[in-house]
């Protein structure tokens, strides 16, 4: 299993790339957006130079919010064009796995017209990155497509398309956090976990580990019960980076503790939000 974190796109990326090395952090995953990330304005091969130096890998990580199944074809357009230029960026940077949201806000439009339109923009995208020898990953948001029946119509129509855990996401919008039920359904697609805390309802905080209501010995055991042992990033957002650095020490910690094929239970109300 290894740990990373994720680079604030208003920041300077080297900066950030060299305080995650400091930290102990296994990967960058890299959110690229603009202003300070922005795919047009990267130096791929000095960024590239960054990461070597520091033995880092890097995982990436498209904005959430371009909009991919926006009911507008020329903005819709515009969208994927900008999401093929991160890619393009990310395969000249060496990475392997590219996570992308779901688009859901389109008004007045009918579900099934939104899910046919995110499921011809993941096939597309999904062609480019297959031809790179590179992973799509589609996260779960913390609203629409954060149910097994809302993700299932999509991984069946997109083959290759791979599965993004978000847990925190997991725990919002919902009476109970639903982490255990996605893994169960898509782990042959799993490829990337996201963790940060929050207090359910709708609000996606981000805040560190043991700050909020989720489970984590529980979030960790249906993990590794499930045979999942690969990358997870450390999604907290907070301006002291003690915080990240506690919630990357216990989620490890965690990970070290709990043994595979013996289920850690815990009473059904620990695990509502």
């Amino acid at each position: 299993m290894q740990i990373g974190a994720m680079n604030n796109p208003m920041l300077d990326l080297v900066t950030e790339i060299d305080t995650f090395a400091e930290l102990g952090f296994d990967f960058l995953d890299l959110a690229l957006e603009p202003q300070a990330a922005y795919a047009k304005g990267i130096d791929v091969n000095h960024i590239r130079q960054v990461l070597d130096r520091h033995n880092m890998d890097v995982i990436g990580h498209t904005a959430w919010y371009l909009p991919i199944a926006s009911s507008f074809p020329d903005l819709r357009e515009a969208a994927l064009r900008e999401m093929e230029l991160s890619i393009v960026v990310f395969r000249d940077l060496g990475v392997k796995k590219v996570n992308v949201h779901p688009h859901t806000n389109v008004p007045l439009a009918q579900v099934d017209w939104i899910r046919d339109q995110n499921i011809a923009a993941l096939s597309r995208l999904c062609d480019i990155t297959d031809k790179f020898g590179m992973k799509l990953m589609l996260e779960n948001p913390s609203r629409d497509y954060n149910r097994v029946m809302e993700l299932r119509p999509v991984f069946e129509a997109v083959p290759g398309l791979g599965f993004h855990l978000d847990v925190g996401h997991a725990n919002l919008s919902s009476p109970y956090n639903r982490t255990e039920e996605l893994v169960a359904s898509f782990i042959d697609r799993l490829e990337h976990v996201h963790v940060s805390d929050n207090k359910g309802g709708d609000d996606d905080l981000h805040l560190p580990l043991g700050v909020g209501n989720i489970n984590w010995r529980w979030v960790v055991a249906v993990l590794k019960n499930a045979g999942y042992d690969g990358t997870v990033t450390i999604e907290v957002f907070a301006e002291d980076d003690d915080y990240l650095v506690m919630s990357k020490n216990k989620f490890k910690k965690l990970w070290d503790e709990v043994p595979v094929g013996e289920p850690v239970l815990v009473p059904e109300e620990s695990r509502h939000v």
